[in-house]
């Protein structure tokens, strides 16, 4: 049986003067990929944030096994649009401490960017830089990986090569993925409803 890697205990998630989450328990283990699921405004986006921003400094938040590393793509796509496909993402390798190797190839070819990797990003199409922000996720040596939406602007080729993705990184790592419906392909673990200010994982 995997290993807990993270769980909190009476969290409460407040957002100006509403509440999102109240008292919620949850724990999640070394690997796996689980759908953050609800409807809009129910705090799937502020869960997330609040893993990369305080789970490792808030007594709410509890790594039985040690911190550990998070990775994190929300609507912010964070790259450089100035610098090309390669640059970018060797930018970003220099500052993991795990070479990535011949991933970064793999996978530029599978999400057919191989003849525009040298193009500027400010250049790319909306759905190509998302691609571009998925792979600068996915590159890093992170334990856990957290996306919002990351199927935002793809079309169904990129979607079903993003799904096929996730659905090998689940084998070696944590992934929390919020969506507002899950994609035909990606195979979850399991799923974290958010309703009404409660949490109910299936």
């Amino acid at each position: 049986m995997d290993r807990t890697i993270l769980e909190t205990k009476g969290l409460t998630i407040t957002v100006g003067e509403k509440t999102l989450l109240r008292e919620v328990n949850l724990r999640f283990f070394e690997r796996g990929m689980y759908a953050v699921l609800g409807e809009n405004g129910a705090g799937k986006s502020t869960l997330l944030k609040k893993i990369y921003h305080d789970s490792k400094i808030s007594p709410h938040w509890i790594w039985p096994e040690g911190k550990k590393k998070i990775a994190y793509l929300g609507h912010e796509l964070g790259f450089y649009s100035s610098l090309n496909l390669d640059e970018n993402l060797n930018y970003f390798d220099t500052l993991d401490a795990v070479p990535t190797s011949g991933r970064k190839e793999e996978l530029i070819k599978r999400f057919r960017l191989e003849k525009r990797k040298l193009d500027p990003i400010h250049l790319y199409s909306r759905g190509m830089k998302q691609k571009v922000a998925i792979m600068r996720v996915l590159l890093s040596s992170a334990d856990i990986i957290l996306f919002d939406e990351p199927y935002t602007g793809l079309d169904s080729e990129s979607s079903e090569v993003l799904s096929g993705i996730l659905n090998e990184e689940k084998q070696n790592k944590l992934i929390l993925i919020v969506l507002h419906s899950v994609p035909k392909g990606l195979e979850c673990t399991g799923q974290i409803l958010i309703k009404q200010g409660k949490i109910i994982v299936s």
